[in-house]
C-alpha cells in the first residue's frame, strides 16, 4: 500500500509545475532579455532601413442606371446597378483595361500586367453603389496617376461606341479623383516594432525551454529525491558562494 502511494506521489511530481516554469524564466531572464532585444533590433532595422515605403492613392466611382433609358422604375434601376457592381470589379482589372493604363503611363514600361493588377484593390459595401479603388506604389505620384488613369480608361472603354460594353455603357461616373498621398501607407512601423518585440519574446522563451528540456543534469537536492526516489542525507556545496556559506 505504501509503495503504491509513493509511486503515485512520484508520478504526480514528474510533471512540471507553474512554480518550476517561473523559476526557469527567472533563472534565464538575462538570456530572454538579450534574445528579445536582438530580434527587436533586427525588426526595427528591417522596418526603417530595408523595407521600401509604399503609398496608396484612393479613388472612387458610382454605378448609375437611368430609369428612363432602361425603361424601368427607380427601384429596378437600383437593383440593376447593384448587380453590375460585381461585373465592374472584374472589368476594371481586366487585361484590356490594364494594358490601356500601361500604354498611357510611360513609367509603367517594363512592368508586367500581373504586377499592376496586384497593386490594385477594388472594394465595395453591400447595398452601396460606390466602388472604391486603391492603388499602392513606391512612388506617390505614380500611385495617383495609375488610380486616375485606371478609372478614366475603364469608363472610356465601357462607353466606346465602336465596341461598347452594353451592360456598363453610360453607367459609370467618377465620384472622387485620386489625390497625391502625402504619407506612406506601409509599412506600419509601430505595428512592426510591437510584432518584433513579441516575436523576440516567443523565440527567447522557446530557446530557454528547449535548453531546459535537453538539460538532463540534476540541479538540486529536490530533483535528486524526485527522480531517483532516494532520501539525500547530505550534499557537498557546488559553488564558491555555497562553500563560503558552509565555512
Amino acid at each position: 500500500m505504501n509503495e503504491y502511494i509513493e509511486q503515485n506521489h512520484y508520478e504526480e511530481q514528474e510533471g512540471i509545475s507553474l512554480q518550476d516554469l517561473f523559476k526557469i524564466v527567472w533563472n534565464n531572464f538575462a538570456l530572454i532579455l538579450i534574445i528579445t532585444m536582438w530580434v527587436a533590433v533586427i525588426g526595427i532595422v528591417y522596418t526603417f532601413a530595408v523595407v521600401t515605403p509604399k503609398y496608396t492613392a484612393n479613388t472612387s466611382l458610382m454605378v448609375q442606371v437611368d430609369p428612363e433609358m432602361t425603361g424601368t422604375n427607380e427601384q429596378s434601376a437600383i437593383v440593376i446597378a447593384n448587380n453590375l457592381i460585381g461585373t465592374y470589379k472584374e472589368f476594371i482589372i481586366s487585361n484590356r483595361v490594364l494594358n490601356s493604363v500601361k500604354e498611357d503611363i510611360p513609367e509603367l514600361e517594363g512592368t508586367s500586367i500581373a504586377a499592376i493588377r496586384n497593386s490594385i484593390s477594388v472594394s465595395t459595401a453591400n447595398q452601396v453603389l460606390i466602388i472604391r479603388i486603391s492603388v499602392e506604389n513606391a512612388s506617390p505620384e505614380l500611385a495617383q496617376m495609375i488610380a486616375n488613369t485606371l478609372v478614366l480608361n475603364s469608363i472610356e472603354i465601357a462607353n466606346n461606341e465602336e465596341s461598347p460594353y452594353v451592360l456598363l455603357q453610360n453607367k459609370l461616373k467618377v465620384l472622387d479623383e485620386a489625390t497625391l498621398p502625402t504619407s506612406p501607407s506601409s509599412p506600419n512601423k509601430m505595428l512592426n516594432i510591437v510584432i518584433s518585440v513579441l516575436l523576440g519574446g516567443i523565440i527567447a522563451l522557446g530557446v530557454v525551454f528547449m535548453k531546459e528540456f535537453f538539460n538532463n543534469k540534476l540541479k538540486s537536492v529536490e530533483e535528486v529525491e524526485r527522480y531517483l526516489q532516494i532520501k539525500v542525507i547530505a550534499a557537498v556545496p557546488g559553488t564558491i558562494k555555497e562553500r563560503k556559506l558552509v565555512d
